[in-house]
């Protein structure tokens, strides 16, 4: 990836809860999708279509044109899910080298966050209700302000499927771009060699961590305000360290469990 595309390397995340603090050593970089988007739009033969529909694997229509060729199937999640609402801020800078995530005991299965970027600070909340009530305070001028809906879905397969339509979405913090960066390899060989085998199981692997995931988060949930206070208090001023657990979460939540070190 292009280094103009890439906000701001980190390599720790802190987390919060009241008073206590767990600090997660990682190397984690912050993607300007906005940036990459408009690249990417202004280097491909694009057609924007905001009524496109999929007619079948070889068709779509666009304004009563019929369009065919291979279709790569990107177009959102369809199905069952529960939904949390996301809401996220720009504001100015504040001089920090950490990203920072704070737990509430209020907000049942959500998070606030601050992450401090070279042009701005990303201050938001997600959750299930009003997460606007649990933004992070930090005296800074609004510059813009964003939102909306995140799904948490059981994955389901689809072909030649690619992003949230396949439900490959990390169920605790709403990331969808690990599993684009997994399976595109996938989607590569069945454009150019018509062999969809690897898309298959590529799908059956990353779909068995999203469901570990979701059994994970479905159990936490009942047990919210116990699962913070038993968690924080376990590991309050250790260091965790975390590299492929970052993505896969219910990796870093086993890990977590067994003795590690500090």
């Amino acid at each position: 990836m292009s280094k103009e595309f890439l906000d701001r390397e980190f390599k720790t995340i802190l987390l919060h809860y009241k008073n206590k603090v767990i600090e997660i050593r990682t190397n984690v970089v912050r993607l300007n999708r906005v940036n990459l988007e408009k690249y990417l739009s202004e280097n491909v033969s694009l057609r924007l279509k905001s009524d496109a529909k999929i007619v079948n694997e070889s068709a779509v229509m666009c304004n009563g044109e019929k369009i065919e060729g291979l279709v790569i199937n990107a177009s959102g999640w369809k199905g069952d899910a529960k939904w949390v609402k996301a809401i996220e801020y720009l504001t100015e800078p504040i001089d920090s080298e950490a990203i920072e995530v704070f737990f509430d005991d209020r907000n049942k299965a959500g998070f606030s966050w601050i992450v401090p970027l070279p042009y701005g600070t990303l201050i938001g909340a997600m959750g299930y209700k009003n997460p606007e009530n649990f933004i992070p305070e930090i005296n800074k001028k609004i510059i813009e302000k964003h939102g909306g809906g995140i799904p948490r879905p059981k994955p389901t397969y689809v072909r030649r499927g690619i992003g949230d339509v396949l439900g490959l979405i990390k169920i605790f913090t709403g990331g969808g771009i690990f599993s684009i960066s997994e399976i595109l390899p996938s989607i590569k060989k069945i454009v150019y060699e018509g062999d969809e085998n690897e898309h298959r199981e590529k799908f059956k692997k990353l779909s068995k961590e999203i469901r570990k995931q979701h059994n994970i988060l479905s159990l936490t949930e009942k047990v919210w305000s116990l699962a913070l206070k038993f968690g924080f208090t376990v590991f309050n001023g250790k260091t965790i360290y975390a590299n492929e657990e970052f993505d896969l979460h219910s990796l870093f939540v086993r890990r977590s469990l067994t003795p590690i070190s500090h």
